[in-house]
């Protein structure tokens, strides 16, 4: 077995050197550290998975999180502390070799929010959303989804049924009503394990959705982590509700099919994710649906990573296209 690929940055350039000189030096040991000159060069290697650790400055906390999918990261700091994630820098090799042992055995059990936001209707947003949902259930991941579009379409997609759906919970936030009772008597479950809120009986309702509503019924969602993953598919609707779920949310997928409205409706999104600030744009990313790919082009935005094509193609129906979406490269991508 080879070993272990760790990447160091500090701004501190000539530390960084040292740290990686200092830590190969000691031979049998089962890492390698790799000096990155740049957080660019830092962004691209995590990117390619050419890593397993990442190891960066305390100052770097906020833009770098304790795992990047499948990639741990820790955090060199000046003064010994405790908290997770954290090594000394000033400790003998054994010792920083030793934490390290331990930050890289670590469970990633926070709680994953995915936005998928469609450019148009009809681009395969919902698909891809559905499918992301049924790759992550059959790795045994707990997972909930629930659709936030217009058209309420998530019984087309799961199988199962509930006299009681979303617009029953809302309800009950709305009234201040017993919110946990609530979210258990809406919820459904679909044969292949994914766990959903379905809104079919008023689904525009969520046009109203206000941003505190939202807020309150996602934080009691990733607090009480019930739910390991939570995939929230907006298809062509922006209301108050979804910003909110993409403030919040870990990654933001955009799918678009590359037609003339799809790519100006795209924009107009971007913009507003611009204008809004609060870190949307860092966390969005693209991905390209080739099945109108006859009318029209590739969304062309330099700002806005493309994490992948996808293909949904139409056989019979959603449950046949989510099919063929399961175990795509680029939902592997989406859902690092």
């Amino acid at each position: 077995m080879g070993q272990i690929a760790i990447a160091v940055y500090d701004p501190d350039v000539a530390y960084t050197e040292r740290f990686c000189q200092y830590m190969n030096e000691a031979a049998g040991h089962d890492y390698v550290f790799r000096p990155m000159h740049g957080q660019e060069q830092l962004d691209h290697l995590i990117s390619a998975r050419e890593v397993e650790g990442v190891l960066v400055s305390e100052s770097l906390r906020e833009e770098y999180p304790l795992f990047i999918g499948d990639i741990h990261v820790g955090y060199l700091t000046g003064e010994p502390m405790e908290e997770v994630g954290e090594i000394f820098r000033y400790q003998s090799r054994r010792e920083i070799l030793e934490v390290l042992g331990k930050l890289l055995e670590n469970e990633d059990t926070s709680v994953k929010l995915f936005v998928f936001a469609g450019a148009s209707a009809g681009c395969g947003c919902s698909t891809v959303a559905a499918a992301c949902a049924q790759e992550l259930s059959q790795e045994e991941k707990r997972v909930l989804y629930f659709n936030m579009s217009c058209l309420g379409d998530t019984g087309t997609i799961f199988q199962g049924g509930n006299p009681r759906d979303f617009q029953y919970l809302l309800k009950e936030l709305e009234t201040g009503g017993d919110l946990d009772a609530a979210m258990a008597a809406v919820l459904n479950r679909d044969s292949g394990g994914v766990y959903y809120y379905d809104n079919l009986s008023a689904p525009l309702s969520l046009m109203n959705l206000t941003k505190s509503r939202m807020e309150i019924l996602l934080r009691r969602l990733i607090d009480s982590g019930e739910f390991r993953y939570i995939v929230i598919d907006s298809s062509f609707s922006v209301n108050y509700g979804l910003l909110t779920a993409c403030r919040m949310a870990d990654r933001v997928i955009f799918v678009d099919d590359g037609v003339y409205t799809s790519n100006q409706r795209l924009h107009k999104i971007w913009s507003l994710f611009k204008m809004l600030g609060n870190g949307l744009c860092q966390k969005s990313v693209l991905l390209y649906n080739k099945f109108h790919e006859k009318y029209g082009r590739l969304y062309e935005n330099p700002e806005l990573p493309v994490a992948g094509t996808i293909e949904v193609l139409s056989p019979a129906g959603p449950s046949q296209m989510v099919e063929q979406m399961l175990g795509h490269e680029a939902l592997r991508e989406v859902l690092r």
